[in-house]
């Protein structure tokens, strides 16, 4: 029993100092209201392809499966990954949903017509070059929260913003 228990306590103080080096931003939640804010700015259409930069909990790919789209989310929090991977499978959505257990800096996102982020202040402006160099023309960006410097949304509401590339 001690040993179980200490094993289960050094895992935790590993994740808890080991965090820093595996992970980006800090995991805030999407709320309820910016994730159904999120999905209308979207208008997603059944076949399009969607990816969560910073992927999370994975509620936004969930949501983008359940309207029709291939759901792809980059997130580097190996328990992130574990927990959307589980809601995923939860939701019988695994056909349609899937997680990278990958940095989205390291990613190939040229073929997503939607790119949605919940970033911090400090990547915005070298996210929006990456994107800007690897997206297609008219592909729809949505940032919740942060601004990409320099960009002009097309639709804002309650600091979700749409751009298109």
């Amino acid at each position: 029993m001690f040993t179980l228990l200490s094993s289960f306590i050094l895992i935790i103080l590993i994740y808890v100092l080991a965090r820093p080096l595996v992970s980006g931003a800090v995991y805030f939640d999407t709320s309820r209201e910016h994730t159904e804010l999120i999905m209308r700015l979207a208008e997603l259409k059944p076949g399009e392809n969607v990816c969560d930069l910073g992927s999370g909990d994975g509620r936004i790919l969930i949501e983008s499966a359940k309207l029709g789209a291939e759901a792809h989310g980059y997130e580097i929090d190996p328990v992130m990954v574990f927990r959307s991977r589980r809601a995923v499978r939860r939701e019988g959505l695994q056909d349609k949903a899937f997680i990278h257990w990958q940095s989205f800096w390291s990613a190939d996102l040229s073929s997503y017509n939607i790119v949605i982020v919940y970033g911090c202040p400090k990547i915005m402006a070298r996210l929006g070059k990456k994107l800007k160099s690897e997206l297609k023309q008219g592909t729809k960006v949505i940032s919740n929260i942060y601004e990409f410097p320099g960009w002009q949304p097309k639709k804002e509401e309650k600091k979700v913003r749409l751009y298109v590339v």
